[in-house]
């Protein structure tokens, strides 16, 4: 297998890993901590056009999911300051 091959294998299987604990951290924060008040800054951007992986290096879409990322935020923002004070 050739070393490109093999770094790419290797990506893959870390944004695999990454995206599962992920989903098991949040199934587990749920679990665990159930009384506790939580507020979850991360919208799914489920446009096909919006996916990306570790490898994406379009500017574009980089700036674009960047700018959702501010809109996860603000619709966000109002709660985050009553939990914080």
């Amino acid at each position: 297998m050739s070393l490109a091959k093999r770094y790419l294998v290797s990506v893959q299987l870390l944004q695999k890993t990454l995206e599962i604990n992920t989903q098991s951290m949040e199934q587990l924060r749920s679990i665990l901590f159930k009384d506790v008040q939580t507020i979850r800054i991360s919208d799914t951007f489920e446009k096909p056009d919006m996916a990306t992986d570790l490898m994406e290096h379009n500017l574009e879409k980089l700036n674009l999911l960047r700018q959702r990322g501010s809109e996860s935020f603000a619709s966000r923002e109002a709660d985050l300051k009553k939990f914080l004070m």
